[in-house]
Parts: structure tokens; C-alpha cells; sequence
């Protein structure tokens, strides 16, 4: 009787174990082999490796979100830098246009006013012929140009001998201001004068003519002179002998 109850009380023990899980069954063994007959064992806590692959996979989601978010501030801030250079290089390139445009809207101008400046003014042509002078030739297209301090003369000279038989000799132009109290006068080609006449009358343009010839001159001022001007053109023949003068204003 008494064996009975001691194998009774033995299974019930047992079976109070079973139901009882133990803290060593919560365990888990990791054995470690290093070599022939080395084997390392430890336990690790199954509650412990929970933790830690709660862990890790937190760890992980938490990085992919990160760097999710990363690569998302990167790409707006790039595109926002791009667009930034983009705005600059037009801003530039605008400027850029806009300095262009007022060079030419400039140069413009200066055109229009060299162009006005240009512009053959009316002219009115005064003979003062003397009646003493053989008409031998004459000046027709008479055209005055000027820009700024340039004064540039074109007209041609005409041979008007009825045999039309050539002719040859010296032509000067003289210029000066219309109703200047200053004496100043710009004589082409350069020659000292006399009384307002050339005194070398070899030293002015030569010309040789059967019909006509074209004769120009151009005069650099020291100033820009917008007053009317006087033209005075003298024609010698070979022989020093004033054939002919004309008088023009511009």
C-alpha cells in the first residue's frame, strides 16, 4: 500500500512537471564545433532572440524609411537646382539679349544721325563769275556730305568749249562758316592763301578733261560744325589763269 502511494505521488509530480513548463526547456542550446572533440555550448533565451529580431526588423524598416525619405529630399533638391541653373542661364542669356538690343538700338541712332548728317543739304549757288572770264568750263552735281567733323565735296567738272578740244589746269575748294567773325577757312588741297586766294596755283588738284571729271574733297574740322557753310571753287588752266569761280552755301 504504501509502494502504491509513493508511485502514485511520483506521477502525479511528473505529470505537474509537464504541465509546468521549465525555464531551462525556454532555453535554446547553440553548440559551437572549433576542431575534433572541441565543442562549445550556450544558451540563448528564446524571449531574448525575440527581442533581437524584433529589433533588427525594426532597425530595417526604420533604415528603408530613411533612406527612402533621403533619396526623395536628393531628387527635389536636385530638380530645384537644375531649375535654379536653368533661371540663371535664362536670366543671363536675357541680359545678355537685352545688351545686345541696346547696342543696336544705339548704333541705330548713330546710323539715323550720320545718315541726316549725310543727307545733301539744299544747296544755293551764288556765280561769281566775272563777266571778264572766259567760260571755259563749269561745276554741275554738286553734292556737300557731312558727319561730324568730316565735310566731304563731290561734283564734277565740265568742259565747255564748243570744239570740245581738252583742257587742263588747278582746282582748289575753300570752305568757311557762313556769317563767322573768325577768318577760319579750310582750303583742299592744303595751300596757304592771299587776300582769301590760293598763292601757288600749282599746288591745287589737277585735272585733264575731254568732256568731264569728277572731282571730291574731304575736309577733317576740329570741330562739328552745324552752320551753314560757304564752298568757294577756283579753276586755273595751265597758266595760272583764273577761269572760273563759283560760290556755293551748304
Amino acid at each position: 500500500m504504501t509502494n502504491q502511494e509513493r508511485d502514485m505521488g511520483d506521477i502525479r509530480k511528473r505529470e505537474r512537471e509537464i504541465r509546468r513548463p521549465s525555464k531551462a526547456k525556454e532555453r535554446l542550446t547553440v553548440m559551437i564545433f572549433k576542431g575534433v572533440g572541441k565543442v562549445r555550448t550556450f544558451k540563448i533565451s528564446a524571449h531574448f532572440l525575440l527581442w533581437v529580431s524584433l529589433f533588427f526588423i525594426f532597425y530595417i524598416v526604420v533604415t528603408i524609411f530613411f533612406t527612402n525619405l533621403f533619396i526623395d529630399y536628393y531628387r527635389n533638391n536636385k530638380m530645384l537646382a537644375d531649375e535654379n541653373a536653368e533661371l540663371r542661364a535664362m536670366l543671363i542669356k536675357a541680359k545678355k539679349s537685352l545688351e545686345e538690343s541696346k547696342q543696336h538700338i544705339a548704333l541705330l541712332d548713330d546710323y539715323i544721325t550720320e545718315k541726316k548728317d549725310q543727307s545733301p543739304r539744299p544747296l544755293s549757288t551764288v556765280d561769281h563769275t566775272e563777266s571778264s572770264l572766259t567760260k571755259l568750263v563749269d561745276i554741275d552735281e554738286l553734292k556737300v556730305e557731312r558727319n561730324k567733323s568730316t565735310i566731304k565735296v563731290d561734283f564734277r567738272i565740265i568742259n565747255k568749249q564748243v570744239n570740245e578740244e581738252p583742257i587742263g589746269g588747278y582746282i582748289f575748294v575753300l570752305v568757311s562758316i557762313k556769317d563767322s567773325d573768325k577768318s577760319e577757312v579750310w582750303v583742299y588741297p592744303n595751300s596757304p592763301l592771299k587776300d582769301g586766294i590760293p598763292i601757288n596755283y600749282r599746288s591745287g588738284q589737277r585735272f585733264f578733261i575731254q568732256r568731264f571729271k569728277s572731282i571730291s574733297s574731304q575736309y577733317t574740322l576740329n570741330k562739328s560744325i552745324n552752320r551753314p557753310l560757304i564752298f568757294k571753287i577756283f579753276v586755273y588752266d595751265r597758266n595760272g589763269t583764273l577761269i572760273l569761280k563759283k560760290v556755293v552755301e551748304a
